[in-house]
């Protein structure tokens, strides 16, 4: 089975197909897409005749205004393709909830706590959600996923109808793949249904095992493409980790370097120990 491309996905990687660069999947997706869409497959022999051009030395002066003619009618078709997909719009960024801080959709953030005001300070980040037309995840082991739904229910929500009414996902501790796997589906359930954005707490520590039968370095590599995977989405994912439970090593192997930024008493910061999924998972592209 292919999976399907969106435009502006095959547009970023267009050079490194023209340049015979990408890996043998990626490029019989795009070659897929290429059979459907004449627009993008207009675009990619656009720029395989420039490459030509300008390996056979016969460069050409472009027409006045021609860049922005060009990228004038990329963005065109990309709105199209948007509004055909009959999903709904969503926001540039939404409030944090935690803090008073604003965050652009796509982001991973990490947040600790090691008391009951600072788990249910964390928990504010569902509450603006709620309090929108989002959808909202709830994951981790039963333990937390039940105290945070406790704190819920304290300012006035009626959880079980909210997790009824599919306003709610709760998902409990699964190994990193199945973690993935049901990541991708709420996502895909959630723009079915409507919701303009996706809020995404996990939690990790608190009882036991962060995520029994799982490896350190399991649970780094998840965190590494989560960060890259929930960038095509409309989604904010905060993580939160409790300090008291969780060994120093995952805080800062797991934690400080998987997450580009950070939520402390002074709101949301570039986090300095952060290293990019392709530096943490050398080959790594897109995360499908």
């Amino acid at each position: 089975m292919v999976v399907e491309l969106k435009c502006e996905e095959v547009w970023r990687e267009i050079s490194n197909y023209v340049d015979g660069e990408l890996a043998a999947d990626l490029r019989r997706r795009m070659e897929a897409h290429f059979n459907v869409c004449p627009d993008c497959a207009a675009v990619m022999n656009g720029a395989r005749n420039v490459v030509q051009l300008a390996g056979d030395g016969k460069l050409y002066e472009p027409a006045v205004n021609f860049g922005q003619r060009l990228f004038k009618k990329l963005d065109a078709h990309l709105n199209a393709s948007t509004a055909s997909d009959g999903e709904p719009d969503a926001p540039e960024a939404i409030p944090l909830g935690i803090t008073d801080d604003a965050v652009p959709l796509g982001s991973h953030l990490l947040y600790f706590w090691q008391n009951d005001e600072e788990f249910a300070r964390g928990v504010r980040f569902l509450e603006a959600g709620l309090n929108a037309d989002e959808h909202c995840v709830l994951q981790g082991h039963d333990e937390v996923n039940h105290k945070a739904l406790q704190v819920l229910a304290a300012r006035g929500f009626d959880t079980a109808r909210l997790i009824s009414d599919n306003r709610v996902t709760v998902l409990g501790r699964r190994p990193p793949a199945e973690m993935m796997t049901n990541m991708a589906a709420v996502f895909d359930s959630a723009r079915r249904m409507g919701a303009r954005a996706i809020r995404y707490l996990g939690n990790l520590g608190l009882s036991g095992e962060p995520i029994p039968g799982t490896s350190e370095a399991e649970i780094c590599n998840l965190e590494a493409r989560t960060t890259s995977y929930i960038s095509r989405f409309p989604c904010v994912l905060v993580c939160m980790y409790d300090v008291r439970s969780l060994p120093g090593r995952m805080i800062v192997n797991c934690g400080l370097r998987n997450h580009p930024q950070t939520i402390g008493s002074g709101g949301v910061q570039e986090n300095p120990h952060y290293i990019p999924a392709e530096q943490a998972l050398p080959g790594l592209r897109h995360i499908h």
